[in-house]
């Protein structure tokens, strides 16, 4: 009786795990179509997506705080999951260079 509890536990587990969305996949579509809440739309957030693809992001502000959000591993999914596989290295480093081709598109 006990091992059919485990497995059915274990399966529950499994779809659960099954279920979560991807860092980097939200991190990659934030950064690339965060102006048309491709990431908002990914994750569940269909009403947020919609407002975000009229407004283009806030214009981008909106956009730029949520990238932020998703590599600071501060972002959830419209079921409350925290995203799978976060990197800190992959956020941080985009974060970064982000920055950094900001700067030089600025100077040059």
């Amino acid at each position: 009786n006990s091992i059919v509890l485990k497995k059915i536990f274990f399966l529950y587990e499994r779809e659960e795990i099954m279920e979560r969305k991807s860092f980097l996949v939200t991190e990659l579509l934030c950064l690339f179509l965060g102006l048309l809440g491709a990431h908002r739309f990914y994750n569940g957030y269909i009403g947020l997506g919609i407002l975000q693809l009229l407004t283009l992001g806030g214009c981008g502000i909106w956009s730029l705080i949520d990238f932020v959000m998703i590599s600071l591993d501060k972002y959830k999914d419209a079921n409350g999951q925290e995203l799978m596989e976060y990197n800190q290295c992959i956020g941080y480093g985009l974060i970064l260079l982000s920055a950094v081709v900001t700067i030089l598109c600025i100077i040059f």
